[in-house]
């Protein structure tokens, strides 16, 4: 018996030890990021890894009630920026009880923590955006997001897009200031210098959206989220991209970029949600064409503005 039980915490030293070394692939000449990561496990024999491309054309229709955001209105209680060498996150531990659900989401979901990725992990039609928020929640039937992972829907993830724009994004200015002293320190927090709540991080149109069932983007790569990513994106100044880029890692080098590189789909149902019947044509600019339903409306209200 004594074996077994020896066998098992060399198993979760070893696991640790390489958790806490996993890294990202360093950018070719180019700034080409090209995968494998090789992080061992689920995320290399998975077949329900995030991220994946969510293209317009490999996605299904989809009909869900709304989503219902409790609380997501209330400032962090005690909220703090955090270093991880890996991310920049804000752990939302305690109340106000932050919860997600509806949208066609199996369970009620509390949040845990909310992160950063430069440049997005997500990709909309190939096209990779300047960053990526997650807020992370578990299933409330659970007790904490570590069991939670263990099973299958036991996570939903929100994923909001930004896209670089000549105007700063104050919620993020006010998270980059805060990182004083973590910014350069792994394990470190700081305070937050304003109140935040997590509805400032989130786009007006929370009803347009990607869903499908996928990862954690980190090692051990648990294939137990349901992914919401909102199609509308989010401004972010060049400047405050950059001063991402300077956060600190483990071994003192800044982190340049900490996406993980999309993923096959292997078939998984990718469905689009949106209250607006449209068809997508590609082109260089990836444009969306309303239906000719939407269209007549827009001629009318020109019409009688006039």
């Amino acid at each position: 018996m004594w074996q077994s039980s020896v066998v098992f915490l060399i198993a979760v030293v070893v696991n640790l030890c390489l958790a806490s070394h996993w890294g990202y692939p360093t950018p070719s000449p180019n700034g080409e990021v090209i995968g494998p990561e090789n992080w061992g496990g689920a995320c290399d024999s998975g077949m329900k890894q995030s991220p994946v491309d969510l293209a317009f054309k490999a996605s299904v229709r989809g009909k869900f009630p709304q989503l219902h955001f409790e609380d997501y209105d209330e400032p962090i209680a005690d909220a703090k920026v955090l270093n991880t060498g890996h991310s920049i996150q804000i752990n939302v531990g305690s109340p106000p009880n932050v919860v997600l659900s509806g949208g066609g989401l199996p369970s009620e979901y509390v949040m845990e923590q909310m992160h950063f990725h430069w440049g997005s992990e997500h990709t909309i039609n190939g096209r990779r955006y300047a960053l990526e928020l997650h807020l992370v929640h578990f299933d409330s039937k659970y007790p904490t997001i570590q069991e939670a992972v263990g099973n299958r829907s036991g996570v939903a993830v929100l994923g909001v897009l930004f896209y670089v724009s000549s105007e700063a994004n104050p919620d993020l200015e006010n998270i980059l200031r805060s990182a004083k002293t973590a910014k350069d320190v792994v394990g470190l927090s700081d305070p937050l210098l304003q109140p935040l709540a997590p509805e400032e991080l989130l786009p007006n149109n929370r009803d347009s959206y990607f869903r499908y069932e996928g990862s954690l983007t980190t090692p051990g790569c648990g294939e137990a989220v349901q992914w919401t990513v909102f199609t509308e994106s989010l401004p972010i100044s060049f400047e405050q991209l950059e001063r991402f880029k300077n956060i600190k890692t483990n071994n003192g080098t800044v982190l340049t970029h900490n996406f993980r590189t999309v993923q096959p789909l292997n078939s998984r149902p990718l469905i689009f949600v949106s209250p607006v019947e449209y068809d997508v044509e590609y082109s260089t600019s990836t444009t969306l064409t309303y239906s000719s339903a939407l269209a007549i409306c827009l001629l009318l209200t020109t019409l009688v503005a006039f």
